[in-house]
């Protein structure tokens, strides 16, 4: 958020938890529970200024980061219904995030809703301010707090990930890990760097940091038609992951911790989990 701005992000209601909606206190205080009263106060270019590009006008209505509102549409019905008293009775998971120096839990909101476009039934899933739709069919273990992430990686035969149990981490390793969740964002290489982590040499914390920029989909259809054919599907709990709205329209999401994933299936190659490296 810009200094001086009049409109408030922020998501931490105390030193260890954060919330999944967009924010925990300000003028844009809401959740589906609380909704803003009208859909004017979801523009991207008054509460995260600091995304867009410096030639854009911060003056023009950008939408959920898109200049064209009916491109988001099915989230407007989604807070449209909010505002009619159903936020609440749609709700399918929510968990408040939770970070220390051990261990992080990503907060998480999830509510069915049904888009109109061949009325498909789905998950909204809402963190920070940033939202995803799944279909049921692509993700039906959002209730239970588990979401399958799919990843294409075309022609090749084996796709190598990241795995470790944390009671097997080094000393050492422990100590990147830490640093690791200290960084809180895992959005930038320079800030990274300011966190601690060494991530241009070769060992753990390259590799975690490299495990937690890499690119799922929580669409099927992502993984094996646009970036497959062959592709993995893993699961993870829906507290381990990131989603950033309207990416490309990949419907992307990343994995935090490596260590909370588990193979469910491979199609035309194998998969590696590798350890971490000492």
């Amino acid at each position: 958020m810009a200094t001086g701005s009049r409109f408030s992000s922020s998501t931490v209601i105390d030193s260890e938890y954060l919330v999944p909606w967009l924010s925990a206190e300000g003028p844009l205080a809401y959740s589906p529970t609380k909704p803003p009263a009208r859909d004017y106060f979801f523009q991207y270019t008054w509460i995260l200024p600091g995304i867009f590009n410096p030639q854009v006008n911060l003056r023009e209505h950008r939408y959920f980061g898109s200049p064209v509102k009916e491109s988001a549409r099915f989230l407007f019905d989604f807070w449209a219904n909010a505002r009619r008293g159903e936020g609440s009775a749609l709700q399918r998971y929510c968990q408040f995030g939770f970070f220390s120096d051990n261990q992080l839990r990503t907060p998480m909101a999830a509510y069915h809703h049904v888009r109109h476009y061949r009325d498909t039934p789905g998950s909204l899933l809402i963190q920070h301010g940033s939202y995803q739709w799944a279909s049921l069919e692509d993700q039906p273990s959002v209730p239970g707090g588990e979401v399958s992430l799919y990843r294409g990686i075309g022609q090749a035969t084996r796709f190598r990930c990241l795995r470790f149990r944390p009671e097997e981490r080094s000393r050492a390793n422990a100590e990147i890990w830490r640093k690791y969740l200290r960084d809180g964002t895992w959005v930038g290489d320079e800030l990274a760097l300011q966190s601690g982590l060494d991530i241009q040499s070769p060992g753990f914390a390259r590799d975690l940091w490299h495990a937690a920029q890499q690119s799922y989909s929580l669409e099927r259809v992502m993984g094996i038609m646009k970036f497959g054919p062959h592709h993995v599907v893993v699961k993870t709990p829906l507290s381990n992951i990131r989603i950033t709205t309207f990416f490309a329209g990949e419907s992307e999401a990343k994995i935090v911790d490596p260590s909370r994933i588990s193979e469910v299936q491979a199609v035309g190659c194998d998969v590696d989990f590798a350890p971490p490296m000492e």
